[in-house]
């Protein structure tokens, strides 16, 4: 399962359900994030307890690399969504793509949004 970033930030200030969620998949190690969360969870961390937090947090955590197969699978989802008339931010797209080339559902609190993304399982 890959955490996207808004439910990782929720499990970080222990916000239900996401928090638990996160919790339950990082005891039975079957949580990831993508690279991308990681440049979103870094840009303006401001404080040591923030920093200290994701360090932990990514110790712990397998980060799924943007790799050529991920940024390809990324890249189809854009020219398709483009075409139906649709947009998602580049990083949600470059998520999805990180999860479609590992063949792995997200964990996210924005079920609509990613719903739009054919193939990608969403929790």
């Amino acid at each position: 399962m890959v955490a996207d970033t808004y439910v990782v930030i929720d499990f970080f200030t222990d916000t239900p359900p996401q928090a638990q969620a996160v919790a339950e998949l990082l005891k039975d190690s079957r949580l990831g994030v993508a690279a991308i969360t990681v440049f979103e969870l870094y840009a303006g961390v401001r404080g040591g307890r923030r920093l200290r937090q994701l360090e932990s947090f990514f110790a712990r955590v397998p980060v799924l690399p943007l790799d050529v197969f991920a940024a390809a699978c990324a890249g189809r989802v854009h020219t398709e969504l483009k075409s139906e008339g649709r947009t998602v931010g580049n990083q949600d797209i470059l998520i999805a793509g990180t999860c479609l080339a590992n063949g792995l559902p997200l964990l996210t609190r924005n079920k609509a949004h990613f719903a739009l993304i054919k193939g990608l399982t969403v929790f």
